[in-house]
């Protein structure tokens, strides 16, 4: 089944009184997660719900501190921690001194401390691992001394089967270059690879993507996005967390806006948000509205000062749940204040982009779709106070007999998963190319799903007779179209 999701007008005809709007996720307040022992940001929340369990586990990087029962420990000891949770919203730590032994035990719920770590993360939940071993897996810079004394700096992967059992790649991932975290990672299912997306190095922050079949070769940096005219003055780009979602790719691309008058090799200062960004192939994305998606709270609140959402979940509704790190001040300011929290954020199903009517009536027409039986439609549409119509329409927008907005019943209401009536529908629909389309009055349209594909034009100097293609070929040939 296929989703027309609303990113951009790549799969409209026509559309008139018609309007481009973007989500906002809204805070759960009662979900946060604070930590009395991590000061700074939670680096990198990661939150994924396991298949078997259903339970919810969360893994972010916690900078401890020394306290007054561990006083010869140095400040700024990066371990990773782990939270549960039955719901995804409500959190307990859990006491795993009994379940793992730790040569240096700083909080109850840490699952992993390593004297060489300088950076890591976030955690990447494979839900599809070629080894069992390496179900979750972080990329991590290890610091070490050097021959003549200097600092060296290498990123190995650390991996584990349970969360709780870690173990460290001798392998040096990234012979190209040397950042600093986020080192988010996601699975490309059609280009078959996993793809690391990350910055060139610390004081060149615009963001990089790396890909790799086996976490054994990797390839080049390749330059996704860097910030441009449009961006306001001096902004960064700091990372940009990804995920798959209905055959797209959704980006949370964070700007850190730095201060004009801080000079050095970087700028540390300054607050961090994210704004949209997305992709049909992973690989070339495009940014929406240049303003902020997971928004900040106000000052003197967590999350005042930076938010980085790090994790993207459905829940059981088809909602979507952001999970952030994020601290009251901004970037590298009274980073000893005890402020870190993971911030949970709920948006509606598919409700990245929409499109609503301006005023009173609008519609919309798609592109030339290859139509397969049965049809299944679903629409994500909201009208309390209108009401939404659908249209079944030739390659040339005539109105498909019985199919026709006057015949199709009125939805008013809230529903994700719509299905579309027709009165006057007595015959199954027997077309191979057609349109859909839409009217709505007072209305919103978040998704429209169904058993169709666009129909690529197939004779075209890149044509490859496979077996989509020849079915493309044999669906115009029904049409009337091509040569």
């Amino acid at each position: 089944m296929t989703a027309l999701l609303f990113f951009d007008d790549w799969w409209l005809e026509t559309q008139h009184n018609i309007i481009r709007k973007m989500g906002k996720p809204q805070p759960i307040p009662e979900a946060t997660l604070l930590d009395d022992l991590t000061k700074g940001i939670y680096n990198f929340p990661t939150v994924y719900r396991d298949p078997s369990s259903q339970k919810w586990y969360a893994f972010y990087q916690g900078v401890v501190g020394a306290t007054e029962e561990l006083a010869t420990v140095p400040a700024d000891v990066p371990v990773l921690m782990l939270a549960e949770s039955d719901d995804g919203l409500h959190w307990t730590k859990p006491d795993l001194t009994p379940v793992l032994d730790q040569p240096l035990r700083l909080a109850p719920n840490q699952v992993l401390k390593h004297d060489d770590i300088y950076d890591r993360g976030p955690v990447f939940y494979d839900p599809h691992p070629r080894d069992e071993r390496q179900r979750l897996k972080a990329m991590s810079l290890y610091e070490s001394a050097g021959a003549d004394g200097k600092r060296v700096f290498t990123q190995r992967l650390t991996h584990s089967p349970d969360g709780i059992h870690w173990s460290v790649e001798d392998h040096v991932w990234n012979n190209h270059f040397c950042s600093d975290s986020p080192y988010p990672i996601f699975w490309n299912e059609g280009r078959g690879v996993y793809s690391i997306m990350t910055r060139p190095q610390q004081a060149e922050r615009r963001i990089v993507r790396i890909d790799t079949e086996d976490f054994l070769v990797f390839s080049g940096p390749h330059n996704v996005l860097s910030p441009d005219p449009l961006d306001p003055p001096l902004v960064q780009f700091y990372g940009m967390p990804t995920f798959p979602y209905e055959g797209m790719f959704v980006g949370l691309l964070w700007l850190m806006y730095g201060d004009p008058l801080e000079i050095g090799l970087l700028k540390r200062n300054g607050p961090i948000d994210s704004q949209l960004t997305y992709s049909y192939d992973g690989v070339a994305f495009n940014r929406t509205f240049r303003v902020p998606f997971v928004e900040r709270n106000p000052r003197g609140q967590e999350g005042g000062g930076c938010i980085y959402p790090t994790s993207m979940v459905r829940d059981d509704n088809g909602d979507i749940l952001f999970y952030s790190g994020s601290s009251h001040s901004e970037h590298y300011k009274d980073i000893d204040q005890l402020d870190a929290a993971l911030l949970v954020h709920k948006l509606r199903c598919d409700g990245f982009m929409y499109l609503e009517s301006i005023s009173h009536t609008g519609r919309l027409m798609t592109r030339c779709l290859h139509v397969s039986d049965p049809l299944e439609l679903k629409l994500n549409v909201r009208a309390p106070s209108g009401w939404v119509r659908v249209q079944l329409s030739d390659v040339n927008g005539r109105p498909l007999p019985g199919y026709a907005f006057e015949e199709c019943q009125a939805f008013r209401g809230d529903d994700y998963f719509w299905e579309p009536v027709w009165n006057g529908a007595a015959e199954p629909i027997e077309v191979a190319v057609g349109r859909i389309e839409v009217e709505l009055t007072n209305a919103e349209l978040y998704a429209i799903r169904g058993n169709f594909e666009w129909l690529s034009m197939p004779y075209t100097r890149n044509f490859r007779p496979d077996e989509n293609q020849a079915d493309a070929v044999e669906a115009w040939r029904k049409a009337g179209l091509g040569h």
